[in-house]
């Protein structure tokens, strides 16, 4: 018996999450060692009282975080196949969490309205 995400989904989409969970699963072992690192370090770092983070992310605090996971992932004997492109990797993947942390939502935005879009309709439709 499956277990669905919402009550009264129909069964047609219950393959849609599997398939996602099975693409998932095809993330290199490089990925899953390094994003949540990277995850960790932004909620550690990522806060507005930090002047290096807000507005804008400074480029040498992004290099800074870069170079902590860097030296410590490089060190890693299976590591030294990915030596070359380690260090992009785990710049694009600062960015990528960085971008979704400060990307608003699909129901705010909306002055003077608390939540749900310009007539309390669902994203906007009324």
């Amino acid at each position: 018996m499956h277990c669905y995400p919402y009550w009264g989904m129909p069964p047609m989409y219950l393959d849609q999450y599997e398939s996602q969970r099975r693409l998932m699963d095809m993330y290199p072992d490089v990925y899953n060692r390094i994003h949540p690192r990277v995850q960790e370090l932004c909620h550690h770092l990522d806060v507005p009282s930090n002047p290096r983070m807000y507005p804008y992310v400074e480029p040498r605090m992004l290099e800074e975080m870069v170079g902590q996971i860097y030296e410590t992932e490089i060190n890693m004997p299976h590591a030294q196949q990915y030596r070359g492109i380690l260090r992009d990797l785990i710049t694009v993947l600062f960015i990528r969490e960085l971008i979704g942390r400060r990307r608003r939502g699909p129901f705010t935005g909306y002055p003077g309205y608390p939540g749900y879009g310009p007539y309390n309709g669902i994203g906007g439709f009324y």
